[in-house]
């Protein structure tokens, strides 16, 4: 069971947001959504949900294409942070009315859900602050019961209480339920102990498609320190920089051969260690400025 996203692309306003994108998002995995402002992470959830038609390319879920089969759409939950029907609706009378488009909505859990979090089925949405709102659509997606959900933003506005309770909620889902979750945030520090996978879009492309466990086998962060200013040629040819603290480099290095570790070894560092890989890491190199590549123009 997955979603299989081929040659997608979509143009609004002759403005090219999506250029023949190609991945998959399998059952079960956690996969985060990671790119600048604009670079299409919305307009890309909007299409998968049939807000937009896209202009070329195939979605196919569970191996049906959905413009031939459209009730496939009902195994993909997506709530739109910015353009939804909610205003005037009490929470109790939204999920009466998701629960009519999705078979498979749990309206039991969905009042556990509320109660847990201190809402009322009878308040509405309009009365919630930003924090509550974006808490229960996340709440709607949790009860759907459908195999794969969409989150756009999901801890924007929530305190760290909440944060926490809402991201074991989502492991346990992935574990138990194999539900699959597709996750945009700005906070990529949220992102690096959720995800199993993530996909990095910059300039309408998907650029980089990441599972996290096999990268960080392959790849490398190191800090590394030089008894002089001249960096060495693996470090140029074979690295990126990704900060430089004084005299100490750090360094990326996508996939670190032991050639890589024995030229380094052989430039005879005062300073060379290993650290953690994060998303923000593999973020700044693949979607940041390329003149800070060592040894660019």
């Amino acid at each position: 069971m997955s979603i299989k996203v081929e040659g997608l692309s979509k143009t609004i306003g002759r403005q090219p947001i999506l250029t023949a994108l190609n991945f998959e998002w399998p059952a079960g995995r956690i996969v985060g959504l990671v790119g600048r402002n604009g670079a299409g992470k919305t307009t890309l959830f909007r299409t998968l949900a049939d807000h937009y038609l896209p202009d070329a390319g195939t979605i196919m879920i569970d191996e049906q294409d959905v413009v031939k089969n459209p009730i496939m759409r009902q195994q993909l939950f997506y709530v739109d942070t910015q353009h939804n029907f909610f205003g005037t609706l009490t929470l109790g009378q939204i999920a009466a009315i998701y629960a009519q488009g999705y078979p498979n909505f749990d309206r039991d859990r969905f009042e556990q859900l509320l109660t847990t979090e201190q809402l009322s089925a009878k308040r509405h949405y309009r009365q919630l602050s930003k924090g509550q709102r974006m808490l229960s659509q996340i709440l709607l997606a949790l009860a759907s019961g459908t195999p794969y959900v969409i989150l756009d933003e999901p801890f924007d506005g929530l305190d760290i209480l909440v944060r926490e309770r809402i991201v074991a909620r989502i492991v346990s889902d992935a574990v138990d339920r194999q539900t699959s979750f597709l996750i945009s945030s700005h906070n990529l520090e949220e992102l690096d102990g959720l995800c199993d996978q993530a996909l990095f879009l910059k300039d309408h492309r998907l650029v980089a498609n990441y599972d996290l466990e096999l990268l960080r086998q392959r790849a490398k962060k190191l800090q590394l320190v030089f008894k002089t200013k001249a960096v060495p040629a693996v470090v140029k040819t074979s690295g990126q920089l990704i900060k430089v603290y004084g005299r100490v480099l750090e360094v990326y290095f996508d996939d670190y051969t032991t050639e890589i570790d024995t030229a380094l070894k052989a430039a005879d560092p005062v300073m060379m260690t290993v650290c953690p890989l994060t998303i923000t890491d593999v973020f700044r190199v693949k979607l940041g400025d390329t003149r800070a590549v060592l040894g660019g123009d």
